[in-house]
């Protein structure tokens, strides 16, 4: 069977001419810290390092400086490459993953929201996620705040969960004013916790190979944004990565997803940005030097399995003019 769902695959990819794979996560570990608990699962170490024997076998680990290249040339020969990806610049990079890519020699990129480095402020949805877990773990007197803070705020019936968790970008505000009233204080959880990278720990695995670029200032959803937005947030995050970090490449990846940008927007900013990624999944794009990644964060701990399903979408999406993002 491991024989057989190995050939499967490197046909796939052969067939496809697919052969440049983006992986992307947020973070490795076995337990679910509380800010991202009630959003997403990290990947387990164990599954993690299990998805880099199966990469290892199938495609060749490339830099973010090579991948850049092959955006300008045509692919050669038979080679399949992939280069791993990592959003939102969590510390968890510096404590658990960069020893397991270090041992294994594969590079990798850190997208920073570059409001959050030294923890200096905090992504919405993690603040949404932190008062889900202080309102599942509270006394009925403090639920009773919930309910209230609900009701004032004019939301109709008790499910705090569906209340926090569906915030947008342009009214993130009121969960600052939930933390008042219940007197949480986000300053302190990032003093104490940090849960992003410092600009020293990124300077240090700078010097150990790794690269940086842009996931925006603060982590809007794009499409939530004016078009003038979008550039400034884009522009920003792209600029101070390049003065502070002095990174060669200029690399962005969109946070959420880059759906409904349109070409104009590329061609805007073609002198400021070198690459960037969108989402998606195995899908082509037209703006060439735009890359879709793929989430391995919530596939099935059978990565190999999961990529044989995923090309065979690829395939399928083809008849319908979906494997390709028009812009």
């Amino acid at each position: 069977m491991k024989k057989l769902s190995s050939y499967i695959l490197k046909s796939l990819i052969s067939i496809s001419n697919q052969r440049i794979l983006i992986p992307f996560y947020h973070a490795v570990s076995d337990e679910a810290p509380p800010f991202v608990e009630h959003l997403y699962r990290p990947r387990s170490i164990v599954n993690f390092e299990r998805d880099l024997d199966t990469l290892l076998e199938f495609y060749k680990p490339i830099s973010l400086k090579e991948l850049t290249k092959l955006t300008k040339s045509e692919l050669k020969g038979n080679e399949n490459y992939f280069h791993l990806t990592f959003d939102d610049g969590l510390d968890n990079f510096y404590e658990i993953v960069a020893p397991i890519l270090k041992k294994k020699n594969i590079p990798a990129t850190i997208f920073l929201n570059t409001d959050f480095v030294d923890n200096k402020e905090l992504f919405f949805r993690y603040k949404a996620s932190l008062l889900l877990g202080e309102y599942l773990n509270s006394t009925v007197d403090v639920k009773n705040l919930f309910y209230k803070f609900l009701k004032k705020n004019n939301y109709t019936g008790t499910n705090v969960r569906a209340f926090l968790l569906t915030i947008k970008y342009q009214n993130r505000s009121i969960l600052d004013d939930l933390a008042d009233v219940l007197n949480y204080d986000f300053s302190y959880f990032l003093k104490i916790e940090k849960p992003y990278l410092s600009k020293i720990k990124i300077k240090e695995l700078i010097t150990e190979g790794f690269t940086f670029g842009a996931h925006s200032e603060n982590h809007p959803f794009f499409n939530e944004l004016t078009r003038e937005e979008q550039l400034a947030q884009t522009f920003n995050s792209i600029n101070w990565v390049k003065k502070e970090l002095n990174q060669s490449v200029k690399a962005f990846s969109f946070p959420f997803h880059d759906i409904g940008i349109p070409k104009a927007f590329f061609e805007k900013l073609s002198d400021e940005m070198d690459i960037s990624f969108g989402t998606s999944g195995i899908k082509r794009d037209s703006v060439k030097n735009n890359f879709q990644r793929i989430s391995f964060e919530r596939a099935p701990s059978n990565i190999k399995l999961f990529l044989i399903k995923e090309y065979f979408n690829y395939f399928l999406k083809i008849p319908l003019g979906k494997s390709i993002i028009k812009r």
